[in-house]
């Protein structure tokens, strides 16, 4: 599933900022958490008012985790950088819980000791206008810890073997 390919009526749902509100927090050295329209990540600000200038490679994209596809406000460009290290389905899966490793900015990701440096994301299911994906409505920084931590640096390891 490609973010172009979805019909104008969900863009536009999407874009509703009193139903399709996002909580984020960026991480690494971000002082606080804040929300977010959609409309930052899925239209170029000349469509519709945004922040700031932005263009087709920073806008949002499907991913695809354990066959789920999922909206995360995430630039395209981070897309070959993020990894799964843990997908929960809520049971009747209307609301997917993960826990992710973006290794975007390398600079932060020098040596295995960095995978502790994760994301949580919580996705609900939007079930509009003959579409069927998660939406992240929850994308916060946070620190994998145990065997989530781990996996991430069997993930970085690998990264830094390449």
């Amino acid at each position: 599933m490609k973010l172009a390919d979805l019909p104008k009526e969900v863009i536009d749902d999407l874009c509703q900022e009193d139903s399709w509100r996002l909580d984020i927090d960026p991480g690494f050295d971000a002082k606080h958490e804040f929300w977010m329209a959609w409309r930052h990540f899925v239209v170029l600000p000349e469509e519709r008012p945004s922040y700031y200038e932005a263009t087709e490679a920073d806008l949002a994209d499907f991913l695809t985790f354990d066959g789920f596809e999922v909206l995360l406000p995430v630039p395209r460009s981070h897309h070959p950088h993020i990894e799964r290290i843990r997908l929960i389905p809520s049971q009747g899966q209307q609301t997917l819980t993960l826990f992710l490793h973006d290794s975007f900015y390398e600079s932060w990701f020098n040596d295995a000791w960095a995978a502790r440096y994760g994301f949580l994301a919580v996705a609900d299911r939007y079930q509009k206008f003959g579409c069927d994906f998660y939406l992240a409505s929850y994308y916060h920084f946070s620190y994998l810890i145990g065997a989530d931590y781990e996996a991430a640096r069997e993930v970085m390891q690998r990264k830094l073997n390449s």
